[in-house]
């Protein structure tokens, strides 16, 4: 059943809330999971990397200079696992904190040059992927998987305020 709106036409959402269709869904979210995380392997491995450490790399090559409290929450992760990875990460030259000048007790962290150098290279990988995927279907359907996944961020970001 299609109901018209002013701006678009709405489908009643109950076909897509059974639970053979969510469980379709979340299958292709874990198919393409894979498909990203396999064409990173290579690249993370070569630098004695994980997934856990192409994450943060990832959010810090798109939000330069992220405080650790701010990562923690946008990676659903501890300040410890957050630590021990960054470790690692700084271990290799990959990133750094600064002293925030306006507040002293700030330390954001950033890319190296090294560290861009490899995130970029990474993303590149993630690209090529959602590149041939996007191909395989029309713009309207890429700008549907796109508010999918801006939903479930929102509600993944309610869900912890609770």
């Amino acid at each position: 059943m299609v109901a018209q709106n002013d701006t678009r036409t709405v489908v009643d959402a109950h076909l897509y809330l059974r639970e053979y269709s969510i469980r379709q869904s979340f299958e292709g979210f874990l198919s393409l999971w894979r498909s990203l995380s396999v064409a990173c392997e290579s690249g993370l491995e070569a630098h004695g990397l994980g997934p856990a450490h192409h994450r943060i790399m990832f959010l810090l090559g798109s939000h330069e200079g992220l405080l650790p409290s701010e990562l923690c929450r946008r990676l659903g992760i501890t300040k410890q696992s957050l630590g021990r990875a960054l470790g690692e990460l700084k271990e290799k030259r990959l990133v750094e904190q600064r002293q925030d000048g306006a507040d002293r007790r700030k330390r954001p962290i950033f890319l190296t040059d090294k560290g861009r150098e490899l995130e970029a290279d990474l993303f590149t990988a993630i690209r090529m992927v959602l590149t041939q995927t996007y191909r395989q279907v029309d713009g309207g359907a890429v700008d549907g998987f796109r508010r999918v996944l801006r939903a479930a961020e929102q509600v993944s970001q309610s869900s912890e305020g609770m």
